[in-house]
């Protein structure tokens, strides 16, 4: 019942102050995720030899996107 008799600034502080705490707590997960996955990498580079050349030129080898042949517009015959 407090939050329904809280002035609408003081709530809109409340959720401010809370968005900061949830995006301070999104960095921290995120570098722990990213720690996670270096060293998921490192354990498949000693596990199946992989060298730093394999891995960039997998990660390069994007296939090429083909792009759909252009409609061209029909000509019309000149009436003469």
């Amino acid at each position: 019942m407090a939050d329904m008799q809280q002035d609408p600034q003081q709530q809109l502080e409340d959720m401010i102050a809370a968005q900061k705490l949830l995006e301070e707590q999104i960095k921290q997960q995120r570098e722990v995720a990213r720690q996670a996955a270096l060293e998921s990498i490192k354990r498949l580079y000693e596990s199946h030899a992989f060298e730093y050349k394999d891995v960039k030129d997998f990660i390069k080898s994007t296939p090429a996107r083909k792009t759909a042949p252009r409609k061209t517009a029909a000509r019309k015959k000149r009436s003469t």
